[in-house]
């Protein structure tokens, strides 16, 4: 009998088994000075290199795969970096022996393909600004982490004994969670003050030190109940999240005069995309009020599809048009503005909203009166290289292009060789360019951003405009949709103050930073 999941030793184990520290202590003496001299880039994730496996080797592959300049040169140093963490992890475990090294080995090689692949999604989610590949590669990482964290600290060198004792021992889960909770405080300081970033390695190598011995000792009695609460505290903070995301129906507001230009996001196509969804009414609007922008230019109508109002002007489009050159999109978008009924607010989704704001900023459409900018991205912080290009993030660049059929699973149809592709995402300072060309004082504008989108713009969400709406908790394609964006917007067109933003709504943000890839000028 094992009442409560009281662990077992297992085959071949050691309880209480003592771990050696020093091999710790003496890389983080070689972070703190790579760090500190340059040689490794200094962002919140920097502490990570001395965090318990295997969270110290998704770190190493995400500097990897975003300084790599070369194939080769990648594999060479990564076959280097897999050797030193095996090395130092044999002898923590009380010397290196051959059947330590091969249960260090076995330790990192079960966790590899998991981060390689989360490590390379998510440096394609920053590279393309799309969180809705972030956030699954974070899932990833605390996933292997809770389930992995314990098995090298179990007193033996087999890997499936270890194995066997980690799951008895209820995976540990007190001791990882509360560890998972000190790293995730130690990245928010090293976000929040950036010049702590390589003075918290030697923290981050603490607190892995004082996990390590924990998780050294015997289990105490109770295991698979604590287990079971925290799978339970889980689930139960998943479903009020869940379901208080909704919030009440933003009431109609009065008939408002003049028109609205609604302009849909990349890879969208005439009537279809969430822009197209938008109730005319939720904006005191008729359908005859409501407008379309098209990126094949001006034109007497497109197909309707899923549009809320008939799609009177503009010529028909597909996707492969919203990559036009981003010149030629802003000229079709001075041009399609012209003649419409004043005072001419203008609603732009996602890409849409640099396309707006260049016509805009730069005087080439002095007809619009409002600017309600949805889901804005105000950074890119990577880029990716052309196909042949080199360069450092070679490696994640060619994996990006290899791993992009993936994206039609989730119905997103991207080309990294369009043209306004290239302008906006491949160029890392591209976006900010775009952003500091301010607008006319006399245009109003609000920037309404998705809460999930946060992560992505680790230097900041706000943009130069009259108002920064709180973001809102949905997802960035569901945003047009949002009975909070309507609540947002009508509020602003109204002239009245926002509604108070809690200060949580960015916590997950900042608690996320520290598990991405290092931007490119780190």
């Amino acid at each position: 009998m094992n009442p409560g999941g009281a662990a077992r030793p297992a085959a071949g184990a050691r309880t209480g088994h003592a771990v050696r520290l020093w091999p710790l202590a003496a890389l983080t003496v070689v972070i703190t000075a790579l760090g500190a001299a340059g040689a490794l880039p200094v962002w919140p994730g920097l502490p990570h290199l001395v965090a318990l496996p295997p969270l110290d080797l998704y770190t190493d592959l995400r500097v990897l795969l975003t300084r790599a300049t070369s194939v080769p040169g990648f594999v060479a140093v990564l076959a280097l970096v897999f050797a030193v963490r095996v090395a130092v992890l044999a002898a923590m475990l009380g010397g290196i022996t051959t059947r330590r090294l091969r249960f260090a080995a076995l330790c990192y090689a079960v966790a590899f393909l998991p981060l390689l692949l989360a490590a390379q999604v998510n440096h394609m989610a920053y590279a393309l600004l799309y969180s809705r590949a972030f956030w699954p590669t974070v899932a990833v990482v605390a996933a292997v982490v809770v389930l992995g964290a314990a098995v090298p600290w179990q007193g033996t060198t087999r890997l499936r004994s270890a194995l066997r004792a980690t799951w008895r021992g209820g995976l540990r889960i007190g001791v990882v969670l509360a560890y998972a909770a000190a790293v995730i405080a130690v990245g928010v300081a090293a976000h929040t003050w950036s010049g702590l970033a390589v003075p918290l390695v030697p923290v981050s190598a603490l607190l892995t030190g004082v996990t390590v011995r924990l998780l050294a000792r015997p289990p105490r009695p109770g295991a698979y109940v604590r287990l079971a609460v925290a799978v339970a505290a889980f689930v139960v903070a998943a479903s009020v999240f869940v379901v208080t995301r909704p919030v009440t129906p933003a009431p109609v507001p009065a008939p408002r005069e003049g028109s609205l230009l609604i302009m849909s996001g990349i890879s969208s196509s005439s009537g279809y995309g969430a822009v197209f969804h938008m109730p005319p009414e939720r904006f005191g609007l008729t359908c005859d009020q409501i407008y379309y922008y098209s990126y094949a230019g001006k034109g007497d109508g497109q197909p309707r599809g899923d549009a809320r109002c008939p799609i009177r002007t503009g010529a028909p489009y597909s996707w492969q048009h919203t990559g036009r050159p981003m010149a030629e999109q802003v000229a079709a978008f001075a041009d399609q503005v012209r003649d419409l009924p004043r005072p001419l607010t203008v609603a732009g989704h996602s890409h849409a909203a640099w396309v707006a704001w260049q016509a805009v900023s730069r005087g080439l459409a002095p007809e619009v009166d409002a600017l309600i900018l949805i889901g804005p991205f105000s950074e890119s912080t990577h880029g990716y290289l052309d196909a042949g290009e080199r360069g450092q993030g070679r490696v994640a660049s060619l994996l990006l292009r290899e791993l992009l059929p993936l994206t039609d699973l989730v119905d997103f149809r991207f080309d990294p060789d369009a043209p306004a592709v290239r302008e906006t995402l491949a160029d890392a300072v591209a976006i900010e360019r775009i952003f500091a060309t301010p607008l006319p004082p006399n245009v109003r504008a609000i920037s309404v951003t998705s809460a999930t989108d946060l992560p992505l713009m680790p230097h900041g969400w706000r943009l130069p405009v009259e108002r920064n709406a709180c973001p809102v908790r949905e997802a960035h394609p569901y945003l047009p949709t949002s009975d909070a964006l309507y609540r947002e917007v009508n509020r602003f067109l109204d002239r009245r103050p926002p509604p108070p933003c809690p200060a949580w709504r960015t916590w997950g943000a900042a608690m996320s930073w520290p598990f991405g890839v290092p931007p490119a000028d780190a």
